[in-house]
């Protein structure tokens, strides 16, 4: 399975208890799905660059999971139908792999090291 990041941006007229199960509702649709949920981060009312739907606040929450490609769809599909949800973007994790540059640091720093027994 893939690691996925998907961020979305709530209504801000929303009160707490229909935040919370706008949230859940997302990481349930995750679990349904195949998918485990790594971390979720509530960034909370945020300001928006420009307005979105005439609200110049949103409040933002970040999850971090894994899960089949399929669920993506399923992801975007439930995002676009839900009026709560002002936008949203989901993205695939890429593991860095080490550079040339990065290889040459840490055998320099490693070799130190060894000088310094």
């Amino acid at each position: 399975m893939r690691k996925y990041e998907t961020a979305f941006i709530l209504d801000p007229g929303l009160d707490e208890a229909t935040l919370e199960k706008e949230i859940k509702k997302v990481e349930e649709l995750i679990e349904n799905n195949k998918g485990k949920i790594i971390q979720t981060d509530r960034w909370g009312l945020r300001k928006l660059t420009y307005r979105i739907k005439k609200k110049p606040e949103g409040y933002y929450v970040i999850t971090h999971f894994e899960g089949p490609t399929a669920l993506i769809r399923e992801l975007d599909r439930y995002y676009k139908l839900d009026e709560n949800v002002l936008r949203f973007l989901n993205v695939v994790k890429m593991e860095k792999k080490p550079s040339e540059k990065d290889k040459e640091l840490s055998f320099a720093e490693g070799s130190k090291e060894k000088t310094k027994i």
